[in-house]
């Protein structure tokens, strides 16, 4: 009897504790899916609250509140950091500066030592987390003893933070961007407090490869302290962008200054990893007052090229020097003829975009090869032939894909002139004994396609190696010149 009933008292027991322990592990599975669900909420009002949307940044951290109550997790690490998020609202967002101070209050109640996300802090939130620090170690409003319902994560890491802002924070408050898809503008918030006295804020950025900042001014947001601005997207079309950000004077002086042109802030592009800061500076200058949001420095905008080289083609017309044979018949030669020793084109333009430039191109042909010729009707009885040829064109040049080392470009060209081709027109009278060599020209209006590639050699100096195709009316004539040189960009 005694044996049974030990036996019953056992198998009781253990139904009590397998039962304890399901409820237990349920609550626990319950427990860690509400704290995910405050996580989620916590995320969203950072997000919103980045963005500039404070009462959706207010109304997503009530909701996370009075899910920890409902969830019986008021003295979680969850619940504590999110009266932290919502005194920041309160006192960046919404300067409600008092009901900030209680959401720290209700945090520190929490957490004795928890700390200011470090995405939050600024000096208005660092001074009103201060005064709520100060007010609950003195007993003022009694700290809970309460120990946390489980161990958990905080919404995000909180890393032990200085008494004061870091100084390179100096008033300007702004989280760095570290990267931004690539070929899209990249939208800059910054907080500037009225105390800074500035007039002017100014962002200056710097595309990858560009040696100048260009400058935009930043917008406020809803007459509150807190400033937008934009870097263009042609400004984001390389592997990463530099910014900084400086609060001016009137005189444009400068007051303070988030990061700096020496130590910018890096935007890593196209999905990549990036840094916050620079390692080497460029030392240039902080950007003028007198400039007004300007472009420069966004690119290249200078195309200055000199190529030479030679050519030849197919033409159609009466020898210039020539005309008639001996018996007085009309000459006319056509078919393949050389532009001979050499032509030179020197080109001056300006980018539109980062692959379009619009130029003006010369072209300068030194002509050789031709017979003087022995006539009566020529001046002092002999004809000189001509030496020269030349052409002013209009040029547009698109390079083709994204920019490189080695880049293709097409182009169109048209203008007015002339080229010409030294032909043969056999013995006629007035003409050396090994025959007359003539010319025949081409124009004087102009048209053609080319292509080609640069090389880039550094950042100013680019090798050209280009062909191109200029057809003549109404004295026909198709030539191709090729041609190679340098250009000078900057």
């Amino acid at each position: 009897m005694t044996l049974t009933s030990n036996k019953y008292r056992l198998a009781v027991a253990l139904t009590i504790f397998g039962a304890a322990f399901a409820l237990g592990n349920r609550a626990k599975a319950q427990d860690s899916d509400a704290v995910q669900k405050v996580v989620e909420l916590n995320k969203k009002a950072l997000a919103s609250f980045a963005e500039l949307n404070m009462d959706e940044a207010v109304n997503l951290l009530k909701q996370a509140l009075e899910l920890c109550r409902t969830a019986q997790l008021e003295n979680h690490p969850a619940a504590a950091r999110t009266h932290v998020h919502l005194g920041a609202v309160y006192v960046a967002g919404l300067k409600k500066r008092d009901q900030g101070i209680e959401e720290f209050k209700q945090a520190l109640r929490i957490d004795p030592n928890i700390k200011i996300t470090k995405s939050l802090i600024n000096p208005e939130v660092q001074s009103a987390f201060a005064e709520a620090s100060m007010d609950v170690s003195e007993g003022a409003e009694g700290v809970s003893s309460a120990p946390p319902a489980a161990p958990a994560a905080p919404v995000e890491p909180t890393p032990a933070q200085p008494a004061e802002p870091a100084a390179a924070e100096g008033t300007i408050v702004h989280t760095p961007i570290a990267q931004s898809p690539a070929g899209q503008p990249v939208y800059v918030r910054a907080q500037v407090p009225a105390s800074v006295g500035a007039e002017r804020i100014v962002l200056a950025y710097r595309p990858d490869g560009a040696t100048n900042f260009a400058i935009r001014e930043m917008d406020p947001v809803d007459n509150s302290d807190w400033y937008q601005g934009q870097i263009p997207p042609e400004a984001t079309s390389g592997a990463s962008v530099a910014y900084y950000i400086v609060a001016q004077n009137g005189q444009g002086q400068v007051l303070e200054q988030n990061g700096t042109a020496a130590q910018p802030h890096v935007v890593s592009l196209g999905g990549e990893g990036a840094s916050t800061a620079s390692g080497e500076g460029t030392g240039e200058p902080t950007p003028e007052v007198g400039d007004q949001g300007g472009e420069a420095g966004a690119g290249p905008s200078l195309w200055i090229a000199l190529a030479a080289g030679s050519g030849f083609g197919y033409h159609s017309g009466t020898p210039e020097a020539n005309h008639t044979d001996d018996a007085g018949r009309s000459l006319k030669n056509s078919g393949v003829g050389w532009a001979r020793l050499l032509q030179i084109a020197p080109e001056v333009g300006f980018f539109v975009t980062d692959s379009l430039v619009l130029s003006l191109q010369g072209r300068f042909q030194i002509v050789t090869g031709a017979s003087q010729v022995k006539l009566a009707a020529c001046k002092g009885g002999t004809c000189e032939p001509s030496h020269y040829a030349m052409a002013g064109l209009a040029k547009a040049t698109w390079f083709v894909g994204e920019p490189g080392t080695v880049s293709p470009f097409l182009s169109l060209a048209a203008g007015a002139g002339q080229i010409r081709h030294v032909v043969s027109v056999g013995n006629l009278a007035g003409c050396p004994a090994s025959g007359c060599k003539d010319t025949v020209v081409g124009g004087p209006v102009l048209v053609g396609p080319g292509a080609g590639i640069t090389v880039e050699l550094s950042e100013h100096f680019t090798f050209v190696a280009g062909a191109n195709v200029l057809v003549g009316v109404p004295k026909f004539m198709a030539n191709l010149d090729v041609n190679l040189g340098l250009a000078y960009l900057r």
